[in-house]
């Protein structure tokens, strides 16, 4: 082999050693800065709570911790069901709580749905705080309640009233209501 050929070789190698090397030089030598954010995260006692109420035998009404869930809640065809007080919320905070209850979905056989509507009552003082359509036919999912304001130790039951069309037969609804607060 010739010489030079060999001292070509060698030189083309370390060339690309080189440019390796620069790369990677060059790729490692950016400089970066640093912020920082330390959080600590405890546990705080809920203000608002879920009550079995007197009708929650009759709903299916179970509850575990923030979640309620109505199992049971059923309607005559052509007609209006109402589960006077499947379920209560109350003010266990040291004041007043101002929360949103929203419609988070309505699903399943809605076109075989007429009405669905949760009135809230105050246990305190029997009057009617809010009405919420959580279904109409024909308009669909309803409006969410926002602002409700719920006096200190304060229990406010939610009537369920349930309308099905002439035409349903074995259809069911899936409602998902949320308890927004601050």
């Amino acid at each position: 082999m010739n010489v030079r050929k060999i001292k070509s070789m060698k030189a083309l190698k370390f060339l690309g050693l080189l440019i390796s090397a620069m790369i990677i030089a060059t790729v490692s030598a950016q400089v970066y800065n640093y912020m920082y954010l330390n959080a600590t995260i405890g546990v705080e006692g809920a203000t608002l709570q879920w009550i079995a109420g007197a009708d929650a035998t009759l709903a299916g009404t179970q509850i575990a911790g923030a979640t309620a869930t109505l199992t049971n809640l059923k309607g005559w065809t052509n007609a209006t069901r109402i589960y006077p007080d499947p379920l209560e919320l109350k003010n266990i905070a040291g004041s007043a709580v101002t929360f949103d209850l929203l419609i988070d979905d309505v699903s399943g056989g809605t076109g075989q749905m007429d009405l669905i509507v949760v009135r809230i009552y105050s246990l305190n003082t029997t009057l009617n705080i809010n009405n919420m359509t959580v279904w109409d036919d024909p308009s669909g999912k309803g409006s969410d309640l926002i602002g409700l304001s719920i006096p200190v130790n304060n229990v406010w039951r939610f009537q369920w009233e349930i309308t099905w069309k002439s035409t349903a037969t074995t259809e069911t609804v899936i409602v998902n209501l949320k308890v927004r607060t601050a």
